[in-house]
């Protein structure tokens, strides 16, 4: 049988293309700034609990750090989730890459939050969102379904110290653009009290 030249180029695309897309929508991704967990953290009397859930695998191989102000606080990983303890009162969660977002928040304690990240293509580097998970939004119920789905990772303190010393004066200097520019120039996504269960 002689195959030609276009039967074998047609062949590889059919075997290739799903291959990428598979491989680009549908893979976990890890971190070296996370590590893997068989538990998750429950909201205490005095604090806040904060679950930041990646439920998309596009874009598995790109991660991004997140920042509660100065203080990064976790890496955001495909299909993955983590837990993050805050001290009630108000935060403005933060990330950068091509672009920058921010989430202002206002915590009771003992109440569980959800902020689901996304990423997008950019120009030269990926785009990354929040969406707030607030009473009664499209993912308000979803988000129970992904708790018993996503990977559970939490953050490895000593990797991601190292990561915030090397970047303080550009975690400066975009928590001065914040107050500056950015915080009246968009309608940032909110999560109120309210918002936790």
């Amino acid at each position: 049988m002689i195959v030609t030249r276009r039967k074998l180029n047609r062949a590889i695309v059919y075997c290739f293309v799903p291959f990428v897309c598979l491989s680009l929508f549908a893979c976990a991704g890890s971190s070296v700034y996370m590590k893997p967990s068989t538990t998750q953290v429950a909201p205490t009397p005095d604090k806040a609990l904060v679950r930041f859930m990646r439920p998309s695998g596009t874009g598995f191989a790109i991660n991004f750090n997140l920042l509660d102000g100065q203080n990064v606080i976790g890496n955001s990983v495909a299909k993955s989730q983590f837990d993050y303890l805050a001290d009630p009162g108000r935060h403005l969660f933060v990330s950068i890459s091509e672009n920058k977002v921010f989430l202002e928040a206002d915590l009771a304690p003992g109440k569980v939050y959800y902020i689901i990240t996304r990423i997008y293509p950019g120009w030269w580097r990926a785009r990354v969102a929040f969406v707030a998970v607030t009473r009664g939004s499209e993912y308000w119920d979803t988000v129970l379904q992904y708790e018993k789905e996503l990977q559970k990772l939490e953050p490895d303190l000593p990797m991601l110290k190292a990561w915030e010393g090397g970047h303080k004066e550009e975690i400066q200097a975009l928590l001065s653009a914040y107050e500056s520019e950015f915080k009246t120039k968009y309608n940032w996504p909110k999560l109120m009290p309210d918002d936790g269960r």
